[in-house]
């Protein structure tokens, strides 16, 4: 993926404001839209297959356009947020698919209690991850309810429950292993947080939450996990913008099972700082358990890190680089089946700020893979065209 939409724009969900009604760029009175377009990786990719040897290249390209819609009704807020993704590839017909996301909050908004509920679902054809290298159809979804409850002016607390069932359509594949049998779960929640607003741009907030994940075929890797995290949300117009978060978890086996126990350091930071010199400066940071298809190593820790130099060259113009990698640290009960995978890239390009909300650009990214498996190393290049409106 190019250096501008690392993240799948077409599934970000952006954080409604207190009122998004009035900050959408299109108002009907009660009603507000948000409208948004992608059109990302319009170029060649030299491993399509992400291979060792033959490695195939092909022409694509992918498009994703999607709306945010807000509607207030009387003490109450409807949200729906949605968009789809559609992804070309040239020759290789196997590779392209059609992907969607949608999810619906309805939200009262009392003096100083708000109850909410939610459902969202994912459709996508996507890679996974860094570990599944086949495009595999997938589904996710994400139940939701709880409420805030606000005790001071600045001082709000929140108790969540969450379902998300993850499932793999029943024709995936990779390695010779059916990814619905391996992968197939059931994840339930149950978060208390607590948010202190301590300046009109930042916020503190601590969660503590506990999981229990449960496999549809594979009892072994049923799992209990505690997590305590805490950290910072700054504002758009702060100096250093976007959340910082660090936290502990302790993942447990549990119904008897044999997975592997975990107990430490997880990470979510997402921040930038824009220097007077219209430099800005983007770093992410993100530690956490990924599961595994090879049930011989059940999970993975991965750490991973990336870092972002914008320029404003002159007037409109701008140019980017940017650089990570990912560490994939296997666990296994068996000493001798533990290792580590590494995964990085490396990125730069030139882009142009049509108008406000619209950025055209042109990316380069290298990207590599190396493991202590046979077959499971990669790399190859990525370039393409790359445009933004409403992000």
């Amino acid at each position: 993926m190019l250096a501008l939409c690392l993240s799948h724009p077409a599934f970000a969900q952006p954080v409604p404001t207190d009122d998004p009604v009035a900050s959408a760029p299109i108002r009907l009175g009660v009603v507000g839209v948000s409208p948004r377009f992608v059109l990302s990786n319009a170029g060649v990719d030299t491993n399509v297959f992400n291979t060792v040897e033959n490695r195939q290249r092909d022409f694509t390209f992918t498009t994703a356009p999607g709306a945010d819609l807000y509607l207030r009704t009387g003490r109450g807020l409807l949200s729906v947020l949605g968009g789809a993704q559609f992804v070309y590839f040239q020759k290789f017909a196997t590779e392209r698919s059609v992907n969607s996301n949608a999810t619906g909050q309805y939200e009262f908004r009392f003096n100083r209690v708000r109850p909410y509920v939610s459902a969202g679902t994912v459709n996508t054809k996507e890679r996974p991850g860094y570990e599944i290298d086949v495009r595999a159809r997938r589904y996710e979804t994400d139940l939701k309810f709880g409420g805030d409850v606000r005790f001071m002016s600045k001082s709000t607390a929140r108790l969540e429950f969450r379902k998300l069932d993850y499932k793999f359509a029943g024709d995936a594949v990779f390695d010779g292993r059916p990814l619905n049998q391996q992968l197939n779960r059931t994840l339930k929640a149950a978060d208390l947080s607590w948010r202190q607003r301590l300046t009109a741009l930042t916020t503190w907030i601590t969660r503590v939450s506990r999981e229990s994940e449960r496999f549809d075929f594979e009892d072994a890797r049923n799992s209990d996990s505690f997590r305590l995290s805490s950290g910072f949300e700054l504002g758009r117009f702060a100096l250093i913008r976007g959340s910082a978060f660090a936290g502990f978890r302790k993942l447990t086996a549990a119904d008897g099972g044999t997975l592997p126990g975990f107990s430490g350091v997880t990470a979510d930071v997402d921040v930038s700082y824009t220097m007077p010199t219209q430099t800005r400066l983007g770093a992410a940071v993100d530690r956490d358990i990924q599961y595994s298809y090879d049930i011989q190593t059940p999970y993975y820790v991965q750490t991973g890190w990336t870092a972002t130099l914008t320029q404003r060259v002159t007037g409109k113009w701008d140019a980017q680089l940017s650089g990570g990698r990912d560490r994939l640290a296997y666990q296994s009960n068996n000493a001798a089946d533990r290792r580590n995978d590494f995964v990085g890239r490396f990125a730069g390009g030139i882009g142009y700020a049509m108008r406000d909300g619209v950025r055209a650009g042109f990316d380069v990214q290298s990207f590599y893979r190396s493991s202590d498996i046979r077959g499971r190393e990669y790399g190859g290049v990525r370039a393409g065209f790359s445009m933004t409106y409403g992000y």
